[in-house]
C-alpha cells in the first residue's frame, strides 16, 4: 500500500470477500528508523516496516472488527469470514449506525522525500556532532532520533476512499552533568528544518544556567511556561475536557460553561489541522475530513471534538476526530491542538516579572480531577527563579498541584513566538505563557 493505486487494489480485494454486508477499513503502512544514544554514545540503531489492516463488518446495527498485519488473500479471507460470523451474533448498538458518504478532502499530510530517504549514517552524524559539542563542556547526552514514512487509508462500502502519506522527524535529548540538566524535543515533517547547531546551543544555554539550584517554598506563584510545558498542559486539557463523548455524558467542565467567557480574550485554543506550524492528517479513521474546531475562542468556551460514533448517538456533527476501533469507546481527541499567539516577546515577559518562576518542562504529569482539569506533576530540566525582571538562579524541582482552568484564567501575557511540540495525543502548536496563578504543593531535594 505504498501508493494510491495499491490502496485501491486493497479496497477492491476486500469488496470481493464481503458480498452482502457493509464494511469500513483502515489500512496503514509505515517505515520507521530509530537511533538511540546514552552516556554520549550511540548504542542502538533499529528499523521496522509495519502494515496494519482493520476491517469492520456492519450487519445492520451489529458490528464486528478484525485486525491483521498481513494483506495476502488467505489472511484477509479467513479474518473476514470470522468477522462476518461475529457480526451475526454481536449485540445491537443502542442507536442506528450509518456509514459515511464519499467526502472531499481539503488538506494533505506534509511529506518530505529527504525525510523518507534519511539514512542511519545521516542520523549518526548529527547525533555525533551534538555529542562532541556537549562533551566539551563535560556533559553527557542521551536521547532518540527517529525518522518515519507512512501511508494511511480509510474506506467503506459506500464509496469513501481517503488516502494519504506523510513523513515525520522526532528528536529528543537530555544532557546531564551532576545535577545540571537540560532537555529539548523536536517534531516536524521535514528533516531540512532540523538544525542540530540550534538544538545544541539551546541545550547548553539551559544546562549552564541550571547549576547550584536553591530551594524555594511551595505556594502560589507567577510562572512563565515554555511552549513544551504549555503543550503538556493543553494535551491533558484536550484529553479530559474537550472530548465530545465526555461532554455528552456530563463529565467535562465544558458541559456547564459552554458559551461562557471565563478566560481572558487573549486565550484562543483550537483543533486546527490548517495551522501552518502543525502536522495535519486530512481525515480521521472513518474518512471524515479534518476541520478546524474552536475549543476556546477569545476566552469563550465553545465546544469539544466529536467522533463518528458519538455524533451518531447524540445527534451531533462529527468534527473529524474518530479514533481507531480499539479506542472508539474513549470518544474523540483533538489531533492538532493550536493556541493563538499573543503580542509579547519572551524577553518582555521575563523583564516585566517582579518575582516568578520560569518552567522549561514538566514530568510525570497525572490527572487529579478530570472535571476541573486538576493536574499534578513535577518540573524538570531547568526551573529558574525570576526576580526584578531577570532570571537570577536555578531552583530545585517542585511538585505542582494546579487547576488548568484557574491557571488559564490568570494568564496575562502570551508570546508572539510559537513552537510545534510533541504531545501524547498529537503535535501541539503553543506559545510561551505567563500566568499569575500556579500552585506548587511541595519541594524536592534535586
Amino acid at each position: 500500500m505504498k501508493d494510491i493505486n495499491s490502496g485501491k487494489e486493497l479496497v477492491n480485494k476486500i469488496k470481493s470477500f464481503i458480498k452482502n454486508y457493509d464494511f469500513e477499513i483502515i489500512a496503514s503502512e509505515g517505515k520507521s528508523e530509530l537511533t538511540r544514544f546514552a552516556e554520549s554514545y550511540i548504542h542502538q540503531n533499529v528499523a521496522e516496516n509495519n502494515i496494519n489492516l482493520i476491517v469492520k463488518v456492519i450487519n445492520e446495527d451489529r458490528i464486528s472488527t478484525v485486525e491483521m498485519n498481513s494483506i495476502d488473500d488467505h489472511t484477509i479471507a479467513k479474518n473476514i469470514e470470522k468477522a462476518i460470523e461475529v457480526a451475526k451474533i454481536a449485540p445491537k448498538l443502542d442507536y442506528h449506525y450509518q456509514l459515511l458518504k464519499p467526502q472531499l478532502y481539503k488538506i494533505k499530510s506534509k511529506y518530505s522525500k529527504d525525510t523518507a530517504n534519511f539514512k542511519p549514517l545521516n542520523r549518526a552524524q548529527l547525533v555525533s556532532q551534538l555529542i562532541k559539542e556537549v562533551n566539551k563542556r563535560e556533559y553527557e547526552a542521551a536521547g532518540a532520533f527517529r525518522t518515519e514514512e507512512s501511508t494511511l487509508l480509510a474506506a467503506n462500502s459506500e464509496g469513501v476512499f481517503a488516502f494519504d502519506r506523510g513523513t515525520k522527524v522526532d528528536f529528543n535529548c537530555v544532557i546531564t552533568r551532576d545535577n545540571s540538566t537540560a532537555h529539548t524535543s523536536f517534531i516536524d515533517s521535514d528533516i531540512n528544518n532540523f538544525n542540530i547547531n540550534k538544538i545544541t546551543d539551546e541545550l547548553l544555554g539551559t544546562a549552564l544556567k541550571n547549576v547550584e539550584q536553591i530551594e524555594i517554598d511551595p505556594g502560589i506563584y507567577t510562572v512563565i511556561l515554555s511552549p513544551e510545558a504549555v503543550s503538556e498542559i493543553l494535551n491533558y486539557a484536550g484529553y479530559t475536557a474537550f472530548n465530545g463523548k465526555t461532554i455528552m455524558e456530563g463529565k467535562s467542565f465544558v458541559c456547564h460553561n459552554q458559551g461562557k467567557k471565563i478566560f481572558p480574550e487573549t486565550i484562543t485554543v483550537s483543533d486546527d489541522p490548517f495551522d501552518e506550524l502543525t502536522m495535519p492528517i486530512p481525515f480521521d479513521l472513518v474518512g471524515y475530513p479534518r476541520e478546524k474546531t474552536d475549543l476556546i475562542k477569545n476566552g469563550v468556551i465553545k465546544d469539544g471534538v466529536y467522533d463518528h460514533l458519538t455524533a451518531l448517538k447524540y445527534n451531533r456533527k462529527c468534527t473529524g476526530n474518530t479514533l481507531p476501533p480499539e479506542q472508539a469507546s474513549f470518544g474523540a481527541l483533538p489531533f492538532n491542538l493550536v493556541m493563538k499567539e499573543g503580542s509579547n516577546s519572551v524577553e518582555e515577559m521575563i523583564s516585566s516579572t517582579k518575582k516568578g518562576i520560569y518552567i522549561s518542562r514538566f514530568h510525570y504529569v497525572n490527572i487529579l480531577n478530570p472535571m476541573s482539569v486538576q493536574l499534578t506533576g513535577m518540573t524538570r530540566d531547568g526551573t529558574f527563579l525570576i526576580e526584578d525582571g531577570k532570571i537570577v538562579r536555578a531552583i530545585k524541582n517542585m511538585r505542582f498541584n494546579t487547576g488548568v482552568i484557574d491557571m488559564l484564567k490568570a494568564v496575562d501575557m502570551i508570546s508572539k513566538e510559537r513552537q510545534t511540540k510533541p504531545g501524547f495525543i498529537g503535535p501541539a502548536v503553543t506559545p510561551y505563557l505567563r500566568t499569575n496563578n500556579f500552585t506548587f504543593s511541595s519541594k524536592t531535594s534535586f
